[in-house]
């Protein structure tokens, strides 16, 4: 008898157990929806209270009552709302906004997303710190917001508690100076980032993109001078950048756009460099001393290792040494072509060897007569 009585102990403590679990684990992995109480951001969210800044509230008479069924224990509110209205901007990709739901409360409330209307009711039964509205998949960008209250007549309160947006975006400061002059200048295989630095900053965060206008990631953060060189990117692929300022107050707006692409050969300056005009004439490279038999055997060595040999005429080794000089002076083509004449021709008619001048370790001629 006292065995079977443990064993229905021990069932109904499981069964128990199970529902207790399973309720947690709802209550724990469960969204909160539209329309739910919402006391702290889910996780992947950030909540921003009224008083952060990058807030912007226009009209008169708003109001900052400190109760602590608030989130974070005050919000922000006015008893005239027309022509009212609050202003953020936010990168990243989805927004909450949070509130006091009530009778008298406002019935229709419009939210502009990058022009974009959208609306939802704050009245309805008592309840604080609700989940009122709700955008998800916005493109992962930088938007404008506007939330202004449209119908007055009967319900005068106009509220706002919080926002939340999610955990990789970030509220922008309008009042953060933006860094400016931003200037981008390509290398083999890097790009050089400069701007002048912002009056108020701690540090700067870079961001890139292979598209105009973004959307943009986050490269570098933390960044603690006014210039970055980002060696992440492929020749030949044009990168789009940004840079943001980071200070106690949150994080400015992005700087002017700029691009470039990085190659494997030195870059002109846009600055400089004006193809509509006529660029003067290169003065001639001093000349080097130069063999004075009838052929040579000229021997380079690339970076790789790899050694190529001509059997040319000094004529042909002239010429190359030359161009040599002229490239390392900034003049002058990438590449130099090379006939190889009777050099291992096999079935061809003709064979060329084109040898780019980055690529070369060094170089010698052993001078014959033939």
């Amino acid at each position: 008898m006292r065995k079977k009585f443990i064993k229905k102990v021990f069932v109904l403590f499981g069964i128990s157990f199970f529902l207790l679990t399973t309720f947690l684990n709802l209550k724990t992995y469960a969204a909160t929806s539209v329309g739910q109480a919402l006391p702290a951001p889910e996780s992947g969210w950030q909540r921003y209270e009224e008083l952060a800044p990058g807030f912007t509230f226009e009209g008169n008479g708003w109001q900052t009552p400190t109760v602590g069924s608030y989130s974070g224990g005050s919000e922000k509110f006015t008893l005239n709302p027309s022509l009212h209205s609050v202003k953020f901007q936010f990168w990243g990709t989805d927004l909450r906004l949070i509130s006091y739901r009530g009778g008298d409360r406002q019935t229709s409330i419009q939210v502009n997303i990058d022009g974009v209307d959208y609306s939802y009711s704050a009245n309805g039964q008592a309840q604080v710190t609700t989940l009122l509205f709700e955008k998800r998949n916005l493109e992962n960008k930088l938007h404008s917001v506007v939330v202004s209250a449209t119908n007055s007549s009967g319900y005068n309160l106009f509220e706002f508690d919080a926002l939340d947006i999610n955990d990789t975006g970030y509220l922008v400061n309008p009042k953060i100076s933006a860094p400016s002059n931003l200037l981008a200048k390509a290398a083999d295989a890097k790009v050089d980032l400069n701007w002048t630095a912002s009056p108020d900053k701690t540090e700067y965060t870079i961001k890139r993109s292979t598209t105009s206008a973004g959307p943009y990631n986050t490269i570098a953060s933390n960044v603690k001078t006014s210039s970055y060189s980002d060696t992440s990117v492929v020749n030949g692929t044009t990168y789009y950048y940004v840079v943001t300022a980071v200070s106690d107050n949150g994080e400015s707006e992005f700087s002017k756009e700029v691009s470039a692409t990085p190659q494997g050969e030195k870059q002109t300056d846009p600055d400089t460099d004006n193809p509509s005009q006529p660029k003067p004439e290169p003065s001639e490279p001093s000349e080097p001393a130069q063999p004075t038999g009838d052929r040579g055997i000229l021997v380079i060595t690339m970076t790789t290792g790899l050694e190529k040999e001509f059997d040319l005429s000094m004529k042909e080794v002239n010429n190359f040494m030359a161009w040599y000089d002229a490239k390392d002076a900034g003049r002058g083509q990438s590449f130099y072509k090379i006939d190889k004449h009777d050099n291992n021709k096999g079935p061809f008619s003709s064979r060329k060897d084109y040898i780019i001048f980055d690529k070369i370790l060094t170089f010698e001629v052993s001078e014959y007569s033939k």
